[in-house]
């Protein structure tokens, strides 16, 4: 759990959070048995996942013994050694979770397991999928990266970030690049400028021949019109939306998938929003680009799995950028939530947030979705 987080609320963390801080609260006074009752019941599937592989790792590393409580027999059949089923209070079977699973022996034990749909599944899939993380993870350390939108902003404090994390080269990409070179002056020669411009399919084609030693991708480029959907004189900001933010982003992604591949696999990092998930109507043009661009990221994440290909989305809140200088919420510093994804990208995660503004947000969409809906439409211009 980041430090950011000590002096909120309990309602101002996700549920995921939450949890870790019980367990923490749990693990302080070094206990050598942990009783969990229902710890991952009422979170989603990922966020699950997750919590389960804390445990077991904390189980591993710390020697402790845990007595397991819940309902829900796909988690005991991939977390515990042992089971003990109880029916009104009694004990009724116990036995190894195997040769529970495979031959139960009390007729109330097969009843509940052919109550719940289990599927048939390798008992040792979250040790799978574990590994499976791992090899698509990488380290930033020593990487080639390429940033897109690095003249400026968020983009500019990645270059700054990969550069402080130890980054081979970083091959920074602008429509203009000269803004650039107090960066390149500074940078020992780890920064080589390019000039991109992401809704030219043929400026693409040319960096991914030119960079072709790019282990680290990051699609940052985009464009913010502050438009609403019906209020927009015209479609011509949603059309140049869409084609930055979407099609740019996804013609970057099909042009370096084989340069990532024959490098290793490599990462590609997806800069999208927050607002992926939730609409201000009075950016509803740009939510709609964020949110195609998040699905869009979904399936290159699928695609790319064979190659070993590690891909991330970024979902932002309101950063202290020009982009975003007539907005009144809270924001973060570009440099904060800079670091704070490369030390995410480092552990392998896929979706990273950072920031107030996506854990509120989050928080907000678990409780009522449709009251934050009715929130946000508040903020329409009157």
């Amino acid at each position: 759990l980041g430090a950011d987080l000590a002096g909120r609320y309990p309602h101002e963390l996700s549920g995921g959070q939450r949890q870790r801080v019980g367990i923490a609260r749990a693990i302080a006074l070094a206990p050598a048995l942990v009783v969990a009752d229902e710890i991952v019941s009422g979170l989603d599937v990922s966020t699950q996942a997750h919590i389960l592989l804390l445990l077991r790792e904390l189980r591993r590393d710390l020697g402790l013994a845990m007595l397991f409580v819940t309902h829900d027999l796909s988690v005991v059949r991939v977390l515990c050694d042992r089971v003990v089923v109880l029916r009104e209070g009694r004990v009724v079977e116990t036995a190894p979770v195997a040769r529970l699973f495979a031959a139960p022996g009390n007729a109330y034990t097969k009843m509940l397991l052919d109550a719940i749909p289990l599927p048939d599944v390798d008992p040792h899939w979250l040790d799978a999928a574990s590994g499976d993380s791992k090899e698509k993870s990488m380290k930033v350390k020593d990487c080639i990266a390429l940033v897109t939108g690095a003249n400026r902003g968020f983009g500019r404090a990645l270059v700054q970030a990969l550069l402080d994390a130890g980054a081979a080269k970083v091959y920074a990409s602008a429509r203009d690049p000269s803004s650039l070179q107090p960066l390149v002056a500074a940078s020992a020669g780890r920064v080589v400028t390019l000039s991109l411009d992401i809704t030219r399919d043929d400026q693409i084609a040319a960096a991914a021949a030119a960079c072709g030693d790019v282990t680290l991708l990051f699609n940052n480029a985009g464009i913010n019109r502050h438009q609403g959907v019906i209020a927009a004189p015209t479609l011509d900001d949603a059309r140049a939306e869409m084609t930055s933010n979407y099609f740019g982003t996804l013609t970057m992604c099909r042009a370096f998938a084989p340069v990532l591949k024959a490098n290793g696999g490599g990462a590609i990092v997806n800069v999208l929003s927050i607002l992926a998930k939730a609409a201000i109507p009075a950016m509803g043009s740009l939510c709609a680009s964020k949110a195609a661009s998040l699905r869009m990221t979904e399936g290159v994440r699928a695609e790319l799995a064979a190659q070993g290909t590690l891909v991330v989305a970024l979902m932002t809140g309101a950063m202290d950028t020009d982009m975003e200088r007539d907005f009144q919420g809270p924001k973060s510093a570009p440099a904060e939530v800079a670091a704070a994804l490369l030390a995410e990208i480092d552990q392998g995660r896929e979706e990273v947030y950072h920031g107030p503004m996506p854990e509120w947000i989050n928080a907000a969409l678990k409780e009522d979705a449709k009251a934050l809906e009715g929130e946000f439409a508040k903020y329409l211009p009157s």
